[in-house]
């Protein structure tokens, strides 16, 4: 769609696209910039959109996931007042990863490798769960979603566009 500026210079801007890369990013921010690099948008404005979808959802999640954290006990308290509370197997592949990924790498490593491999909303709970108390971990979910979204973009328009 052409849409003109306020200094009357045109500009091509795909909305659908941009919209769907947005949302994409929210859950699944590894497979976001693809869609925008096989349709041909500017790798710029799928960059932003992609970076923006990951800022929204790991805001929502990050500050909510306290919350998220409080339910569960809950349910899980009510449940075992019920009798009807099964204990899941603990340590699943996924736990076992995020818990090396943890002490491996510490904060930096979880901050960056959780959002990017799990999705957004999970990591971001995750990190919150494990460094809630220390005042860096938002800032470097969103940095880290900052540099894999300009990387991420790179590498799928390198393959695709």
């Amino acid at each position: 769609m052409q849409e003109t500026w306020r200094s009357g210079k045109k500009c091509n801007m795909d909305w659908h696209i941009l919209w769907s890369t947005f949302v994409l990013a929210t859950f699944k921010f590894l497979f976001s910039g693809i869609p925008g690099a096989k349709l041909g948008a500017p790798i710029w404005e799928v960059t932003v959109a992609s970076a923006l979808g990951g800022y929204f959802s790991a805001i929502v999640f990050y500050f909510a996931s306290e919350k998220v954290i409080e339910f569960q006990n809950k349910r899980r308290a009510q449940k075992v007042l019920k009798g009807t509370f099964k204990p899941k197997k603990k340590f699943t592949r996924t736990n076992k990863w995020v818990v090396k990924i943890k002490q491996t790498f510490g904060i930096l490593g979880l901050t960056y490798l959780a959002p990017l491999f799990l999705s957004v909303p999970v990591g971001s709970v995750i990190c919150a769960k494990f460094y809630s108390e220390n005042k860096y971990t938002f800032p470097l979910v969103i940095l880290w979603i900052s540099v894999n979204s300009v990387l991420l973009n790179l590498l799928w328009y390198g393959l695709f566009g």
